[in-house]
């Protein structure tokens, strides 16, 4: 009698140290997707400083953005040698950089005010700079009230909207 209790102790024991070993097994696993996925950012994010610091553009970043619509755009903000806020914007994989000072435009500060402002939005899901028919833009992607996704694209020098998709 007393060896089928102790049996039966030691097969629940070992569902549960099993138990505990899958689900450690599939948060390993979890982790290890979220880092393959964010490999590609982070590889993009080396890139574009590596190549502004190199063409003495920024001497240190301290945003990054990367936005995707027709085409995919990563962008950095940071200061220059004369302590001078600028941003850079990466096309794609391209190493050309198109550069801007960021005191000649709209902070992304004043862009979420000016989304919030005018579509009181649930959710902004992303923002960041990038180009649009050769001008630099703020592209911004929000969710409002009615659980709509929508684009809106600000000229950067001076706030005006340039392209609007809405209620996707």
């Amino acid at each position: 009698m007393r060896s089928t209790i102790h049996g039966y102790r030691g097969k629940r024991l070992r569902h549960w140290l099993l138990g505990i070993l899958i689900f450690l097994i599939i948060i390993l696993i979890g982790v290890s997707i979220l880092g393959k996925a964010q490999s590609p950012i982070d590889t993009a994010k080396e890139r574009i400083t590596k190549i502004a610091k190199q063409s003495n553009k920024l001497s240190s970043v301290s945003k990054f953005y990367r936005i995707s619509r027709q085409d995919t755009y990563y962008s950095a903000v940071g200061e220059n040698k004369k302590h001078e806020q600028v941003g850079v914007i990466a096309r794609g994989t391209s190493n050309k950089l198109t550069t801007i000072n960021m005191a000649d435009g709209l902070s992304e500060k004043n862009v979420r005010k000016l989304v919030e402002k005018q579509f009181h939005p649930q959710k902004v899901t992303s923002i960041g700079l990038a180009i649009y028919e050769k001008v630099p833009v703020w592209q911004v992607t929000f969710i409002d009230k009615d659980d709509n996704l929508n684009f809106i694209t600000y000229q950067f020098s001076n706030g005006k909207q340039v392209q609007t998709i809405r209620h996707l």
